[in-house]
């Protein structure tokens, strides 16, 4: 993130800045929130702006991620929405980014639609965050080779679609968080599995996991 950070100050022109925010962005998204790269993928702009404007008006110290999901034999659509720390306890900037994110969507008239997109407005394609990720990682493997050892072949082993999730759960479980917590946070996957259809839980978990996700947020 340091890396990204550097790059958004130096950025040149528009579109250097609009790809460094959407890495950014997505990275502290996929790792703070525990989700799979494609999941990732899923984020809705409107419903960011919206969730973004009313936690700013509450004052609150966090970051409400919108999923959206259609499922076969519902005619709706409706939110996943996931509570991040603004600000983590090991520094990571979640709002900085995701404002960073918004601000260069709107400057190319975009207020709806996937959060992460092409030029066209179409949900982007998950290679061209892979590439982006594996490059800067490459970086950091050349500079800090005692944190990523030269002999790890970046390119093979790590990625978009799991590295995030399975960082964020590890890094979880080291500091002591407990698997059921570690549940609550993962409970997207659950919901996924049930192709839409609410999963079998107690019926106050449903009503309760987003207020205990924010009132436990640090």
């Amino acid at each position: 993130m340091d890396l990204l950070e550097e790059e958004w100050r130096l950025a040149a022109d528009f579109q250097v800045q609009e790809q460094v925010a959407s890495l950014g962005a997505f990275a502290l998204i996929a790792f703070c929130g525990s989700f799979r790269g494609s999941e990732v993928f899923l984020m809705d702009l409107h419903g960011l702006r919206k969730m973004m404007e009313d936690t700013k008006k509450l004052g609150r110290d966090h970051v409400v991620i919108t999923l959206l999901g259609r499922f076969k034999g519902e005619q709706n659509t409706r939110y996943h929405l996931a509570p991040l720390a603004a600000t983590t306890k090991s520094r990571l900037q979640v709002q900085r980014w995701v404002e960073r994110l918004i601000e260069v969507r709107e400057k190319v008239g975009r207020r709806q639609g996937p959060a992460f997109c092409d030029r066209a407005g179409e949900v982007a394609l998950s290679y061209t965050y892979d590439l982006g990720f594996v490059e800067r990682l490459m970086t950091v493997q050349a500079a800090r080779p005692d944190l990523i050892p030269m002999e790890v072949d970046i390119s093979e082993q790590f990625g978009v679609s799991r590295s995030f999730w399975r960082g964020s759960t590890s890094v979880a479980r080291t500091r002591g968080v407990e698997d059921r917590q570690v549940e609550l946070i993962n409970r997207w996957r659950k919901v996924e599995s049930a192709r839409g259809r609410k999963p079998t839980l107690p019926m106050k978990e449903h009503y309760s996991d987003i207020a205990i996700s924010v009132l436990e947020m640090v």
